[in-house]
């Protein structure tokens, strides 16, 4: 989906890239700091591929409409059937008509629009020091500077700290990247979240971790703005991670 995106929406440019010019299939195509251009198989390759007669390797199966400019995503696991996982359709700037492909039932509200004054770094930072603090018997959680970042997006440091018999073992800082340009014109939006992630976290104290908190993109995926529906969505994420880790 994203690399539709990138492309503009032009399917037909995606579909040459990844098929045509590649008809042994890749290794991978996302570019990275250190495969930028992405890494093709070879016809003489003895790497797994995914052939015509052989798809049993295969988890999904993409297919592209041109003509209607949709990409329709299936699941080949036994235990699904082959069933439909998504369908994206792409306007002619390459927007896609879903916000991504795995959003979770919470994540697919869409409330009403809660314009304000844009928000600056240094409210957002205003904000977070008057946050109530949270902590466990052995960690707290720091809320750092909000900076601006180049895109015009505003993010938090999250630092927290795990104690063993009253000092600091260690400190985890993660830098999130919460807020993007567009949701800073709905300052409620972004202080409803803050509010909502400190109503998530109280629940459940496992949920104190940095890693999983600056994973959070809630003001991107989804339209939900306010308090209790984005608890929805953080509570409906926490769940989907818990599954994945056992």
């Amino acid at each position: 989906m994203a690399h539709v995106q990138r492309a503009q929406g032009d399917m037909q440019f995606v579909v040459c890239q990844l098929i045509d010019e590649a008809p042994w299939g890749w290794r991978h195509y996302i570019p990275g700091p250190n495969e930028p251009e992405g890494d093709r198989i070879t016809e003489g390759d003895d790497s797994l591929r995914v052939t015509p007669d052989e798809t049993g390797r295969a988890v999904y199966v993409y297919v592209f409409d041109l003509e209607a400019r949709r990409l329709d995503v299936f699941s080949t696991r036994a235990k699904d059937d082959g069933k439909r996982i998504r369908s994206v359709v792409f306007s002619q700037t390459g927007t896609p008509n879903l916000r991504a492909l795995d959003l979770l039932p919470a994540e697919t509200v869409d409330e009403p629009l809660l314009p304000g004054e844009e928000l600056s770094a240094q409210t957002l930072q205003d904000w977070l020091e008057g946050l109530p603090t949270l902590e466990t018997d052995s960690t707290v959680l720091f809320w750092g500077g909000a900076e601006q970042l180049p895109d015009g997006a505003l993010a938090i440091t999250l630092r927290v700290a795990t104690y063993e018999d009253g000092s600091i073992v260690q400190v985890v800082e993660q830098l999130w990247n919460v807020v993007p340009p567009s949701a800073r014109l709905e300052p409620e939006r972004v202080r409803n979240l803050l509010d909502a992630l400190v109503d998530v976290v109280r629940e459940n104290p496992k949920r104190l971790d940095p890693f999983w908190l600056s994973k959070q993109d809630p003001l991107r995926r989804s339209g939900a703005r306010q308090r209790q529906s984005l608890a929805k969505v953080l509570r409906a994420r926490w769940a989907r991670s818990s599954r994945s880790a056992r």
